[in-house]
């Protein structure tokens, strides 16, 4: 029997910009029935961490808010539900976020659409870090 998973929407406000999210419910939910993150050495008990806002993110986008970004290229190690690279990826900033998490992909696919942004490039195939990039495509 698998469990569907409970997710809530909200809207973060990082200075003059609204990162509308789509999140786990609580850090209560898990559903792995493939075994694809047990076998990538997940457990249940760590399974949705990714999926939640945590405190150091809000303090991470806020930190990132008035960086200097043109030029640069940014990579967010363990971005897990991803507000500082959706926050960049709506500053039009060359960002990759990278988690190990196998539903950080369809997360982050679904709050760049919530976000009005095109859609991520991705790389999620290997057993590997997952990849996600918000460089958008020309």
């Amino acid at each position: 029997m698998t469990t569907k998973l409970r997710i809530c929407y909200q809207t973060i406000v990082i200075g003059n910009n609204d990162i509308h999210l789509c999140t786990l419910r609580d850090k209560q939910q898990f559903s792995d029935p493939k075994n694809t993150a047990k076998n990538l050495g997940i457990s249940s008990a760590s399974w949705p961490i990714f999926g939640v806002v945590w405190p150091s993110s809000l303090v991470l986008a806020h930190h990132v808010l008035n960086l200097d970004t043109h030029s640069k290229r940014i990579l967010e190690v363990g971005c897990g539900i991803g507000l500082s690279s959706l926050l960049l990826n709506e500053q039009m900033a060359n960002i990759t976020a990278t988690d190990y998490h196998p539903e950080v992909k369809t997360f982050l696919d679904r709050n760049t659409q919530l976000n009005n942004r095109k859609k991520l490039l991705s790389n999620v195939s290997t057993g590997q870090i997952r990849t996600v990039s918000s460089a958008f495509l020309t």
